[in-house]
């Protein structure tokens, strides 16, 4: 059961994308408890970073997104999608599973600070945080956790601590967990350190590298083909 502090947590996160997509004045605020009757094989949590690093990609996000959505639908057309955006907090883009074709698009404006127009890009990725709340919100179904950041999250409410012992519990009973990070090469050991420090291991990882001051589109390409291979 969902405890009353995620609840909240996810309430006030959501309060401000009431404009993220142009079907947005249907969606409401917190978390649907019937989520789980809805007639899926399985759901996939999903995880974009909105932190500032995202912000020079933008381009890049919204085609491999889009991509990604178009995959989603083709690999795993019974399972519904349950969409969050990261940064100083997980946010929903989704109010509960969805399939695939309902899955929201993005645009430029989005990749703005939180509060400038649709802007959802604050300081910090929430890397503990998004994977508690996913943790807290999974039911008896087939679950897969996923999450594509840039391998270099702070900030939040969370610690390792915190929730490395949900996650191990979690995987016992099937839930399967998938990091895609793109990461500058010189910064490997940097990121397999933090990747440790969840318990995650080198199967439920999937690195791309890259070299120069940010990622190119092949970069970016690869690591949302990755998200969708799940």
């Amino acid at each position: 059961m969902v405890g009353h502090g995620v609840q909240n947590l996810l309430r006030a996160a959501a309060a401000g994308l009431a404009n993220l997509a142009d079907e947005a004045d249907e969606w409401e605020t917190g978390i649907d408890p019937d989520w789980a009757a809805q007639p899926f094989a399985g759901v996939d949590f999903v995880g974009i970073d909105f932190s500032t690093s995202i912000k020079k990609v933008a381009s890049h996000v919204i085609r491999g997104w889009d991509r990604c959505r178009t995959q989603f639908g083709a690999l795993r057309p019974d399972h519904g999608v349950w969409a969050f955006g990261v940064n100083s907090l997980p946010f929903l883009l989704t109010r509960r599973p969805v399939p695939p074709e309902q899955l929201p698009s993005f645009c430029e404006e989005h990749f703005q600070r939180r509060g400038h127009g649709q802007g959802l890009i604050e300081y910090g990725s929430a890397f503990y945080d998004y994977y508690r709340v996913a943790l807290e919100l999974t039911h008896a179904l087939p679950i897969t956790i996923s999450l594509l950041c840039d391998g270099f999250p702070n900030g939040g409410l969370y610690r390792p601590e915190d929730v490395r012992p949900m996650l191990e519990a979690a995987r016992i009973r099937g839930v399967r967990f998938k990091l895609v990070v793109f990461v500058k090469v010189e910064y490997v050991h940097a990121m397999w350190q933090f990747v440790q420090s969840l318990g995650l291991n080198r199967n439920e990882l999937e690195a791309v590298f890259y070299d120069g001051d940010i990622p190119d589109g092949h970069t970016m390409d690869s690591s949302f083909a990755s998200l969708s291979h799940v």
